[in-house]
């Protein structure tokens, strides 16, 4: 199992046309290995887009599932909002989704591909 943690990307928001900052956590299990710039490009190509967060965790999941491989891939996308800072002042809020493919979807991992 592979596992990499806080890729910082901005993008915007679609709804609010206003940045947000997203850190990145992407798990795979049993794939073909790519490098972390690799990774990057992949945020940075659907990070470039007017987005909303949950399009953006599905997007990323799902390229990183095709171009490895990966019996399983899980990501996590945990973003803070500049719109909430600044338009309802709410310091510190944080969002978090979760997109699950493959081997992590099910109950059951086998122990066999441990």
């Amino acid at each position: 199992m592979v596992v990499v943690k806080d890729i910082e990307m901005y993008s915007v928001c679609e709804h609010h046309l206003l940045p947000f900052l997203v850190r990145l956590m992407w798990v795979t299990f049993q794939g073909k290995i790519i490098g972390l710039s690799k990774i990057a490009r992949i945020v940075d190509m659907y990070a470039r887009r007017l987005q909303v967060q949950e399009n953006l965790t599905k997007q990323i999941a799902t390229t990183i599932q095709e171009v490895t491989g990966a019996l399983g891939v899980g990501c996590l996308l945990r973003l803070t909002f500049v719109y909430d800072d600044a338009r309802v002042e709410k310091q510190n809020s944080i969002m978090k989704t979760s997109c699950l493919l493959g081997a992590f979807r099910k109950d059951e991992v086998p122990a066999k591909n441990f």
